[in-house]
C-alpha cells in the first residue's frame, strides 16, 4: 500500500521492504507523513516520496549498510517534504522498525543528491579480510598462540560453509560477501551444518563460540550492527557421565605400555614424562617443558614447580601454576640423579622443543606414544591417550577416596568448593605427598 491515512487523518506514503531485505535487518516498511489532510494534495506528494523511495530501495545491493539506508532515505525525504505547503505543527517521519531495527531519528536538512546511491560512510569488509584483521588484533593480545590458531580454524570453517552455501544456489561467492551480509538465518543454517557432521558437544560449542567472538569483534569495528550468533546455542547437552568424558588406561593396559620391549627401548625423556604424568598427573606439555630448575626441594619433599617463568613456558590457565611432590616410586628409579646430571649441562630437563607456531610442547611426545602403541598392537580410535595418563591419575585418587579440594590442588584445577577456594590455603607439599603416594598401580 502506497497511500495510507492515519488515525488523525494525516496522509502518509507507506512502502513495505522485501522479505529478502527484512532478513537481513532492514526495516519492515518505510512510513512518510505527507503533512496533509487533504486526500488530492496527498495523492500528488505521495508520486515523488513514492517516487524517491522506490529508486532508494532499489539502489539496496550487499554492500549497503541499514544506518546509511536510513541516514540517506532521511536526508532525501527532508529536502522533499521541505518544499511542501505544510499546515501540520505535527510533523512526523519514521521508520516501522523491526523489534531490534534502530529507529529514524529527525535529521537538519542537506543539500539533496543528485544520484540516489545509497551513502557508504561506514567500512564495508568481506569475510576474508575481516578474518584476517581478526586474528592480528588477537595476536597483540595476550593469547596463547594455539587459542589463536583454534580461532581461525573455526571462523574459517564457518567462512566456508557459506561459501559452500552460496556456490550451490549459484549467488555471490565469498570472497565479495561482505560481514554485514550475515543474518542470524546464516548462523542457524550453520549450527545445524554442525550437528550434522559428527563432532562432540564440546567441539560444537567451541565452534560457535568462535564465531561468535569474530562477529563481537566484527560490531565493535562497526563492520555489522549486530552479531548474527547472539542467541544461537548448539542445544541440550546431552546426557553422559563426566567420567565417560576421557578414557582412562585400565591396568592391564599399563603394563602391555610400561613392560614393552619398545617402551624399555624409548628415549629416557620419553620414560620420564611418560611417569611423571602417570604418578604426579602433569599434562603432557607441562611435563615435556620442565626446566632443569622446576625440581626443587620444598620443606624437605622434592617437588615439580609447575609455572611459566621461562620464556618459551606456557600454562593452562592461572591454576595449573602450582607444586607437585614427587612420588616415591620415581625417586626409587633415580629421577633426582637424572634431574642432577641434566643440571649441570641443560637449561631444560627434556629434550623435547615446542612445535610450530602454536608452540605445541606435547607434539612430539604424543608422536612418540602413538608409534609406540601402534607397535604393541594398540589400534587407533581404539585406545587411550596421552592426556588419558593424567586422568588415570585422577580416576586412581577419586578411586582412594581422596577430597575433590585436594586432587584440584595436585592436579591444577580451579577449586570445586566455594568455601575452600575463597578462604583456605593451598595445603602443605608434605601432606599432598602422603596422598600422591598412596597411588600404586601393582605394575
Amino acid at each position: 500500500m502506497y497511500l495510507y491515512r492515519a488515525p488523525n487523518n494525516v496522509y502518509f506514503t507507506r512502502i513495505c521492504l522485501a522479505k529478502y531485505l527484512r532478513d537481513k535487518g532492514f526495516p519492515f516498511d518505510v512510513k512518510v507523513s505527507l503533512l496533509t489532510r487533504d486526500r488530492a494534495e496527498a495523492v500528488i506528494r505521495n508520486i515523488d516520496v513514492a517516487g524517491a523511495l522506490k529508486k532508494i530501495i532499489k539502489s539496496i545491493d550487499h554492500q549497503t549498510r541499514i544506518n546509511d539506508f536510513i541516514r540517506y532515505v532521511d536526508e532525501v525525504i527532508n529536502h522533499l517534504r521541505a518544499q511542501f505547503d505544510a499546515d501540520e505543527t505535527d510533523i512526523t517521519f519514521n521508520i516501522t522498525p523491526k523489534s531490534h531495527a534502530i529507529p529514524i531519528r529527525e535529521t537538519k536538512l542537506s543539500q539533496h543528491r543528485e544520484t540516489t546511491a545509497v551513502a557508504q560512510t561506514k567500512p564495508v569488509i568481506g569475510l576474508n579480510e575481516a578474518l584476517s584483521a581478526f586474528i592480528i588484533s588477537k595476536q597483540k593480545s595476550a593469547i596463547r598462540p594455539l587459542s589463536i590458531k583454534q580461532l581461525e580454524q573455526r571462523t574459517r570453517h564457518f567462512i566456508d560453509t557459506v561459501s559452500s552455501k552460496d556456490k550451490s544456489k549459484s549467488k555471490t561467492n565469498v570472497e565479495s560477501k561482505c560481514v554485514h551480509d550475515i543474518t542470524s538465518a546464516d548462523a542457524m543454517i550453520y549450527r545445524d551444518a554442525l550437528l550434522t557432521q559428527g563432532r562432540s558437544y564440546k567441539s560444537n560449542k567451541e565452534y560457535l563460540a568462535a564465531v561468535f567472538q569474530f562477529f563481537k569483534w566484527c560490531q565493535l569495528m562497526n563492520y555489522c550492527t549486530s552479531n548474527p550468533f547472539e542467541s544461537v546455542t548448539v542445544g541440550q547437552k546431552p546426557k553422559a557421565k563426566p567420567n565417560q568424558a576421557r578414557d582412562r588406561w585400565t591396568h592391564p593396559e599399563l603394563k602391555r605400555l610400561l613392560r614393552s620391549s619398545s617402551f624399555k627401548a624409548s628415549t629416557t625423556d620419553f620414560k620420564w614424562v611418560t611417569r611423571l604424568m602417570l604418578y604426579g598427573g602433569l599434562r603432557p606439555s607441562e611435563a615435556c617443558q620442565l626446566k632443569s630448575g622446576d625440581i626443587k626441594l620444598i620443606d624437605g619433599v622434592h617437588c615439580i614447580c609447575i609455572d611459566d617463568s621461562g620464556a618459551v613456558q606456557r600454562l593452562k590457565n592461572l591454576n595449573a601454576k602450582r607444586y607437585v611432590p614427587i612420588h616415591k616410586y620415581l625417586l626409587e628409579l633415580g629421577f633426582i640423579a637424572f634431574v642432577g646430571q641434566r643440571k649441570s649441562t641443560h637449561t631444560q630437563l627434556f629434550d623435547y622443543k615446542p612445535v610450530g607456531i602454536i608452540e605445541d610442547w606435547s607434539k612430539t611426545y604424543c608422536k612418540q606414544l602413538a608409534k609406540l602403541q601402534t607397535e604393541i598392537g594398540m589400534q587407533a580410535n581404539q585406545r587411550p591417550t596421552a592426556y588419558g595418563l593424567r586422568h588415570t591419575f585422577i580416576d586412581e585418587m577419586k578411586q582412594l577416596d581422596i577430597s575433590e579440594h585436594i586432587v584440584a590442588q595436585i592436579v591444577g584445577h580451579a577449586n570445586p568448593n566455594i568455601t575452600f577456594s575463597r578462604y583456605g590455603k593451598d595445603i602443605n607439599v608434605a601432606a599432598l605427598l602422603k596422598d600422591i603416594e598412596r597411588i600404586d598401580y601393582q605394575i
